[in-house]
C-alpha cells in the first residue's frame, strides 16, 4: 500500500482533522510522511528536532536505507517501531510524531505537549508532615513518583490499554514476593474482562471491577498520594495507576484501611493509637447516634434516668413533630450544607454552610419546629462524620444511618441491634480480590488486630503482608 493511500485512509477515519498534519519529504527519491497533532504534541520539538533537521539535511543524506538514518540519526529519547497502520491514530493521539515509510514500516517519535496539570498539593489528604505532593494527569509523572520512591528491582508494573475508543493506559503496580500471587492474578483477569468504550479516570476502573451496587461500603481504597501509595505497595498490596488521573486505586482494600491515614506513617505510635481510637468513636457516634436518640424517644423511655427523661420531656414540651421526623429533617438539612460547601465554588463555602447551620439550628429551635436535643444528637452525628476524608465511605454512612433510624423507629433498640448485626454480616460475607473485607477481625487474627489500632514503631516501617497467607 503506498503512502498516499496510507494518508488518504487516515483523513478519512478522522473526518480530516484540522489539528492533525501531513508533512512529506522525498529522501534520495524514497518519500516519507510524518503524521502528528497540534493538539496533543509539541510543535516546537517536532520542529526542532525532526521538521527543521530533515529539511536542512534530506540533500546531504546519502544512506540508501531512509527507515534506519531517521530510526539512528534522528534525536528523541523514546523511539518506537511498529507494523501495524491501524496502530498510528494512536500514537498520533496519544502525543506522538509517525513517520510513515513506503516499505511500510512505521516509526514513533514522542514529542508530547505539556497539557497536564502541575504537580500539586494535595486537596483531600492534606498533609500536616508528611510530602505534600500529589499525583497529577501525567501519566509518566505518577509512574516517577513511585519509582523514586520504591527503588527496588522487584517492583513490577503490568501495562494494559484499556477502552476501544479511549485506549487508555492501565499500570498495575505490586513488589514481586510481597504482593500475592492470587491476588495479582485476580486483579489481571477483572481488567481483562473490562469491555467499554471510554476509561475517563480511575471511577471507570472502579466500576468495572468493583462487586455489584449490592454492598454499599466501597471495596477499593483510592488516593491522591504517591507517599501513601508506596507505603501500601510495601504492605503487599497491588496499585492501579490510570492515565489521565490524579488517583491511584489500593488493592485489596480492608474495612480497616478507612480508619489509617497517610499521616500515621510520620507520627509516633502514641499518637497513632490515640488518633485511630477517635477515627472508630467518630465512626461510631455517626452511625448509631440518631438511631439511638430514635429508639429513646419512640420505645425506650423506662432506659433513661429520671432527671434526663425530665429535661428531654421539657425540651420537647410544644414541639409538633415526632424525634423521627425531626432527625431526618435536620439530617437533611446538614447534608444539603454539606453539598453546597463542596460544590460553591472558591473558598466562601465552609463559611455559608457554617453560618448556614448555626442560623437554621437556632431558628428552628426558637420557632419550636424541633427541640434542642434534636439540634444535639445531629450536631454529633454529623460533625464525628467529618473525621473521614473518603467520599465513598461518608455516602455508605448515610446509607447505614437511615437504615439504623428506620429500624429504631420500628422497632426501638431491638430494632438497632438487629440492623447491626445485618450490618456486621454483610462486612464480614465481603471479599476485595478475593481477600476477606473485614480482615484482620474475621477471620481472627489477633497479631494484625494489633496494627490496626496499636501499631509499634517497628511493625509500622516494616508490615507484615497478611495477604500471602491466603495463597496457602
Amino acid at each position: 500500500m503506498t503512502i498516499k493511500k496510507i494518508v488518504d485512509g487516515l483523513k478519512k477515519k478522522t473526518n480530516n482533522a484540522p489539528d492533525i498534519k501531513y508533512k512529506e519529504f522525498t529522501i534520495n527519491e524514497q518519500k516519507v510522511t510524518f503524521v502528528y497533532s497540534m493538539s496533543v504534541a509539541s510543535s516546537t520539538s517536532i520542529n526542532d528536532f525532526i521538521l527543521r533537521r530533515l529539511d536542512e539535511e534530506k540533500d546531504k543524506i546519502k544512506d540508501k536505507n531512509i527507515y534506519e538514518y531517521i530510526k539512528n540519526f534522528i534525536p528523541n529519547n523514546n523511539i518506537i517501531p511498529f507494523d501495524k497502520k491501524e496502530d498510528i491514530l494512536y500514537y498520533v493521539n496519544s502525543g506522538f510524531t509517525v513517520a510513515i515509510f513506503e516499505s511500510e514500516k512505521y516509526l514513533a517519535f514522542e514529542n508530547r505537549a505539556n497539557i497536564f496539570s502541575p504537580i500539586n498539593k494535595s486537596e483531600n489528604e492534606r498533609s500536616l508532615k508528611g510530602p505534600s505532593d500529589a499525583f497529577s494527569e501525567n501519566y509518566q509523572f505518577n509512574m516517577g513518583m513511585i519509582r523514586r520512591r520504591v527503588k527496588t528491582e522487584d517492583l513490577w508494573i503490568d501495562e494494559k490499554t484499556i477502552g476501544k475508543k479511549s485506549k487508555t493506559k492501565v499500570a498495575m503496580f505490586y513488589i514481586k514476593g510481597l504482593a500475592s500471587e492470587k491476588v495479582i492474578k485476580n486483579i489481571d483477569e477483572k481488567l481483562n474482562k473490562i469491555n467499554i468504550d471510554y476509561v475517563g479516570n480511575t471511577n471507570y476502573i472502579l466500576e468495572a471491577i468493583s462487586n455489584p451496587n449490592r454492598f454499599i461500603l466501597p471495596v477499593n481504597l483510592v488516593t491522591e498520594r504517591p507517599d501513601f501509595a508506596a507505603q501500601m505497595l510495601t504492605e503487599g498490596r497491588v496499585i492501579l495507576m490510570v492515565e489521565n488521573s490524579n488517583e491511584a486505586i489500593i488493592l485489596p482494600c480492608l474495612f480497616a484501611d478507612f480508619f489509617k491515614n497517610p499521616e500515621d506513617y510520620y507520627e509516633k505510635s502514641l499518637n497513632i493509637i490515640i488518633s485511630r481510637i477517635v477515627r472508630f468513636i467518630a465512626f461510631f457516634l455517626t452511625v448509631f447516634t440518631p438511631a439511638i436518640y430514635v429508639s429513646l424517644m419512640a420505645f425506650n423511655w423506662e432506659s433513661l434516668p429520671s432527671g434526663l427523661l425530665i429535661s428531654f420531656s421539657v425540651q420537647r414540651e410544644g414541639v409538633p413533630f415526632s424525634s423521627i421526623f425531626e432527625i431526618l429533617v435536620m439530617s437533611l438539612m446538614f447534608q444539603i450544607l454539606r453539598e453546597s460547601d463542596l460544590r460553591f465554588p472558591g473558598k466562601g463555602g465552609s463559611s455559608i454552610s457554617i453560618v448556614g447551620a448555626l442560623v437554621l439550628g437556632q431558628a428552628a429551635v426558637e420557632a419550636g419546629v424541633v427541640s434542642p436535643i434534636t439540634i444535639i444528637i445531629v450536631g454529633i452525628a454529623s460533625i464525628s462524620s467529618l473525621a473521614f476524608s473518603s467520599i465513598d465511605l461518608i455516602n455508605s454512612i448515610r446509607w447505614w444511618q437511615l437504615f439504623l433510624i428506620i429500624m429504631a423507629w420500628m422497632f426501638g433498640f431491638v430494632g438497632v441491634i438487629f440492623g447491626s448485626l445485618i450490618i456486621l454480616a454483610t462486612l464480614v460475607s465481603q471479599n476485595s480480590c478475593e481477600v476477606a473485607y473485614f480482615s484482620p477481625f474475621e477471620p481472627f487474627n489477633l497479631k494484625e488486630q494489633k496494627n490496626v489500632y496499636i501499631p509499634s514503631k517497628k511493625e509500622k516501617f516494616h508490615p507484615k503482608n497478611i495477604f500471602r497467607k491466603k495463597d496457602k
